[in-house]
């Protein structure tokens, strides 16, 4: 996709490292995680994100350890912070995650142009990716982790091939039979004889 292809009107563009390359991104201007982190004036969401984020102190080095989510998670196990909407008693639910990138570096992009095409930027815990004993998917503990060191911009292709899932394995296999035909001069399909 293009990005004369879609409509970004909404978002401003802007450079940040995606997949570890330098790539102009797309960034909103209206992020509900900003708006979030704007609307609450009095710092109330900061300060819960910083209670409930769990740094290991006896760690060697607590800076680099991941730093655990202790509050709610969402059903796909990652934690949120409640943000109440101007509506009494109503609220939604930001990424913890999320809120901590966007502490950290501001506001996330949406998306970002790579190799002349956009593709859809998400965060990516990297931690889960060293873990070699993380069984990943909805049990990963590494989606609990509030460590922006811990974190990647990429795109979304490259966030399921990461992935320790049935997709992220069905990726893997695909790029890596891609590798392959490219080094021998293979075609594929092969050819039936």
């Amino acid at each position: 996709m293009l990005p004369d292809q879609i409509g970004l009107r909404g978002y401003r563009q802007s450079t940040a490292v995606v997949n570890r390359l330098t790539s102009t991104v797309f960034v909103p201007l209206d992020d509900p995680t900003t708006r979030a982190l704007d609307s609450v004036a009095d710092g109330n969401l900061l300060d819960l994100w910083i209670l409930q984020t769990h740094k290991d102190l006896d760690a060697p080095d607590p800076d680099a350890a991941c730093w655990n989510w202790g509050g709610p998670l969402n059903e796909g196990g990652y934690g949120v912070v409640r943000v109440p909407q101007n509506v009494v008693g109503r609220y939604f639910h930001v990424g913890a995650h999320r809120v901590a990138w966007t502490v950290e570096y501001g506001t996330i992009p949406r998306w970002a142009l790579i190799d002349g095409r956009l593709h859809r930027v998400v965060l990516d815990h990297v931690c889960c990716g060293l873990d070699v004993n993380c069984p990943g998917g909805r049990t990963c503990r590494h989606r609990q982790c509030q460590n922006v060191g811990h974190m990647d911009l990429v795109s979304n292709g490259e966030n399921v091939r990461r992935g320790k899932g049935l997709h992220g394995e069905k990726a893997a296999q695909v790029a890596a039979e891609a590798r392959r035909r490219q080094r021998g001069g293979l075609t594929w399909p092969p050819h039936s004889t």
